[in-house]
């Protein structure tokens, strides 16, 4: 039996007083959509809002995964946005493949694309209609744990707003379409543009669907989405507010002369008023200070392709890195700890560095190793971290750690973390690697916290810390990433990390003091960059 074909129109009354409310509701021809497997039937729950009763297909995506397992959002019924959103997530579960889902009836559609979605219109791929998601998975990334639906991990790899395009009369909505087996919509993404179809396949029982790329001004024939291809008709012409990035001699494949940056128009940071093209200009004037701090080292990109928008706005950690990035931008290839391949970005250029702001990058989080001996950190991180302390107790301990370090003949250099905190760095010269490095520092802050034991500790758990400030060292390990000098952090005064000297901490410092205009000047003011003693203890 195809339960899909059978869409009975139904009377449904519901005594509302079991969900709170006295009032008797009657809903009246409510179509009940049926899937081809009869067993697998999305049953509705019912809630009751001021309006009446809202159906909330759910329930499939509750039955399939335990909440006190894993972290992805808990059905409930979402606030549609005033335009409706997509997103495409990235998912590396027994196979890699790509969720894509549209809002709509206060979830998202949803379909499991098999392979990476492109502009060729002559690609047609299978979208495998999958149960509807709750709106706050569109957020979501991380890992699905072991034993879950859909274990692995999950990154979101598109995102933006899209517009339906009716085919006819009788497909005047998103479920009308679902319907009817078509779908015609116009995507606004970072990766994906324009008009887009999706088209159920015929004797295949129902949930098997084409994604196919329509023809428009945003279509590219012959190549998948790829950022190397002629730019959108959205990207700026001409001369950007960043200069375009000029190419350096390379061995790893052809760099073009350019790049051109799109929507530098955008507001990234609402409070101050910056723009993407502000952001852009910050980092090509920035980049001789940084990338000395990124180089060859494997890089995690915390992307805002819409800035800090207002809660819904996308946020997201990048390790891999896409297929569709351009070959001239360096990975490297490691394994995760679930053993499965992540290519990393390596930041070596000031090319590659615009590239990646321009898809939306805010801040870059380096190794603390390099790829030529990634099992030793070229130095340690002391992280202080008021939480609920103050930005003085910081002060008062990073000054405390350079006294101790210089006592033991250690170079060190202090930066503010770009939000509340400071950061002390010291080269690791010592034998071993991260456990050896991590075990050093350890003893250092332990000899902190006896000094001032009033104002500071190494406990890892907030309850017991009792306002006192943390002192955290734990970062030191393979495979975590830290702030590194130079970075704007993703806050609304778009604060920088930036390298102080010693001298500097004092009662007129603050930690929003330098920001992405004020840095620049400030650089502009100093004979010596205050991180020059860690350049060269790091590149001997």
């Amino acid at each position: 039996m195809n339960c899909r074909r059978k869409q009975p129109d139904i009377m449904m009354t519901a005594n509302a007083a079991a969900y709170g409310n006295p009032t008797h509701i009657t809903l009246s021809r409510v179509r009940s959509r049926w899937y081809d497997d009869c067993a697998d039937t999305d049953d509705r729950a019912l809630s009751v809002s001021a309006t009446g009763i809202i159906l909330m297909p759910l329930d499939t995506y509750k039955r399939k995964r335990d909440f006190n397992i894993t972290s992805e959002p808990k059905p409930a019924a979402g606030t549609s946005h005033r335009t409706p959103i997509f997103v495409i997530q990235e998912h590396h579960a027994t196979r890699l493949h790509y969720d894509f889902r549209l809002e709509a009836e206060g979830v998202l559609k949803s379909w499991a694309v098999t392979k990476e979605p492109t502009l060729d219109p002559a690609v047609k791929r299978l979208a495998v209609e999958v149960e509807d998601h709750p709106l706050k998975y569109a957020k979501f990334r991380g890992d699905i744990p072991e034993g879950q639906y859909g274990a692995g991990h999950v990154e979101i790899w598109d995102n933006g707003t899209y517009e339906h395009l009716p085919g006819d009369k009788d497909a005047g909505s998103i479920a009308d379409g679902i319907d009817a087996g078509k779908i015609e919509f116009v995507l606004h993404g970072e990766k994906l543009r324009g008009a887009f179809a999706l088209v159920r396949m015929k004797n295949d029982g129902g949930k098997n669907w084409l994604l196919i790329k329509k023809k428009d001004d945003h279509a590219r024939p012959g190549a998948a989405t790829d950022e190397k291809q002629k730019p959108s008709t959205e990207s700026r012409k001409g001369k950007p507010s960043a200069k375009r990035a000029r190419a350096e001699g390379r061995t790893s494949g052809e760099r073009p002369e350019g790049i051109e940056f799109s929507h530098e128009e955008k507001v990234m940071f609402p409070d101050t008023g910056y723009t993407k093209g502000d952001v852009l200009a910050f980092y090509d004037a920035i980049a001789d200070h940084l990338l000395p701090h990124l180089r060859n080292r494997p890089v995690t990109l915390e992307r805002l392709p819409d800035g800090l928008s207002g809660p819904d706005a996308p946020h997201f950690w990048q390790k891999n890195t896409p297929d569709y990035y351009p070959g001239w931008i360096p990975r490297v290839e490691l394994e995760s700890e679930r053993g499965e391949p992540v290519n990393y970005v390596l930041v070596n250029d000031r090319q590659t560095l615009l590239y990646l702001v321009n898809q939306g990058t805010i801040t870059f989080h380096p190794w603390l190793s390099r790829i030529d001996n990634l099992d030793r950190p070229d130095y340690v991180l002391f992280d202080l971290d008021p939480g609920h302390s103050t930005f003085a107790a910081a002060m008062t301990v990073a000054k405390a750690l350079h006294t101790m370090l210089d006592r033991e003949e250690v170079a060190n250099v202090v930066k503010t973390s770009g939000k509340s905190g400071l950061h002390v760095l010291a080269p690791w010269t010592g034998a071993g690697g991260y456990d050896e490095a991590r075990a050093w520092a350890l003893e250092i802050a332990g000899r902190v916290v006896e000094d001032i034991p009033d104002i500071v500790t190494t406990e890892r758990s907030k309850s017991e810390r009792h306002g006192k400030l943390y002192l955290d060292v734990m970062q030191n390990a393979r495979g975590h990433h830290a702030v590194p000098p130079y970075v704007v952090r993703a806050v609304g005064a778009a604060t920088v990390s930036t390298p102080i000297r010693w001298n500097e901490l004092t009662s007129t410092l603050t930690p929003g003091k330098f920001d992405i205009t004020s840095i620049i000047k400030r650089l502009g003011r100093l004979k010596n960059d205050p991180m020059a003693p860690m350049i060269s203890a790091v590149n001997p």
